[in-house]
């Protein structure tokens, strides 16, 4: 577990709650090697190699001026919906327990999620916070090809978790602090909160995630 991070300015709207949840107080991320077990991530990547097939592109350029949840971030890289084994994992009351016990937050998760696919070099996810609703998200890597120290890095900016988007591009990526995911393991991010992005991947690597929001009490 990563030591707590202090913040040194505070969004008005920001509940206590949060504030004082275990995920804040260490910077808005932390990583879980055992949110699952072998079966489950093993049952992950079956899935998410089948619904494959039905991936698609998902690319934009946009100007790196959004605030706003979600707004607009460039990006590269392909998608496709999740089918209900992943819902049935990440649903389930034991898991969601789970989750509530590491972040410290009441967390609901929200129907349908996702597979993610930076199959390509250079495949990459600006820097944003997530969406209304998707207030903490859940990644977990399924494959990973990169040999280490490969690229494609989620970065997160833990200093600027209550500060405007635009700080945290000001700072450039040595304000960001690099999670690296093996196979199996889990990120969970506050990410309605905490900016981060994804760097671009390098050749020869290819990166599959899992990924599934949950909203959390006093944020959406």
């Amino acid at each position: 577990m990563t030591p707590a991070v202090q913040h040194d300015c505070v969004w008005p709207d920001l509940p206590g709650a949060i504030m004082q949840s275990t995920l804040y107080r260490h910077g808005g991320v932390l990583v879980v090697a055992d949110l699952l077990d072998v079966r489950a991530v093993d049952e992950l990547e079956s899935e998410a190699l089948r619904v494959r097939a039905g991936s698609w592109r998902n690319e934009a350029k946009c100007p790196d001026v959004a605030e706003e949840r979600g707004g607009c971030p460039s990006r590269a890289f392909a998608a496709a919906h999740a089918g209900y084994l992943q819902w049935n994992i990440f649903s389930s009351p034991a898991l969601v327990a789970s989750l509530v016990e590491i972040c410290g937050l009441d967390a609901t998760p929200l129907g349908g999620g996702s597979y993610s696919y930076y199959e390509r070099p250079g495949d990459f996810l600006a820097l944003h916070r997530d969406i209304v609703a998707c207030d903490l998200t859940v990644i977990t890597c399924l494959r990973d090809t990169g040999e280490l120290p490969a690229g494609g890095a989620l970065l997160v900016y833990p200093l600027h978790i209550n500060r405007p988007l635009q700080a945290a591009r000001e700072a450039g990526r040595c304000a960001a602090r690099a999670v690296a995911l093996g196979r199996g393991e889990s990120a969970v991010l506050l990410g309605g909160v905490v900016p981060h992005e994804v760097a671009a991947m390098q050749p020869g690597q290819e990166r599959m995630v899992s990924v599934m929001c949950y909203r959390v009490q006093g944020l959406s």
